[in-house]
């Protein structure tokens, strides 16, 4: 499988979650998951990578105010 069907996999996980917890989760929480949606399929799009199993996907949203870009990393997950 490659890196661009494992983002549209991934998102199509993220559909099933909005559908199914949408009545259970604040407006923010649905904000969320709508970002993370959007930026998967944008990284599908854009042929990006697959992270690593050893890092974290990291989204985060823009801050209030004028429009900000939404900015996304990996990072090395840490030791428990």
């Amino acid at each position: 499988m490659d890196d661009s069907q494992k983002w549209l996999e991934a998102a199509a996980g993220i559909e099933q979650d909005l559908e199914y917890l949408k009545s259970a989760l604040t407006p923010e929480d649905l904000k969320q998951l709508r970002l993370a949606l959007a930026l998967y399929h944008q990284n599908a799009a854009s042929d990006v990578p697959w992270p690593s199993p050893d890092d974290l996907y990291c989204i985060q949203p823009p801050a209030p105010g004028p429009r900000q870009r939404v900015t996304v990393e990996t990072r090395p997950r840490m030791a428990v």
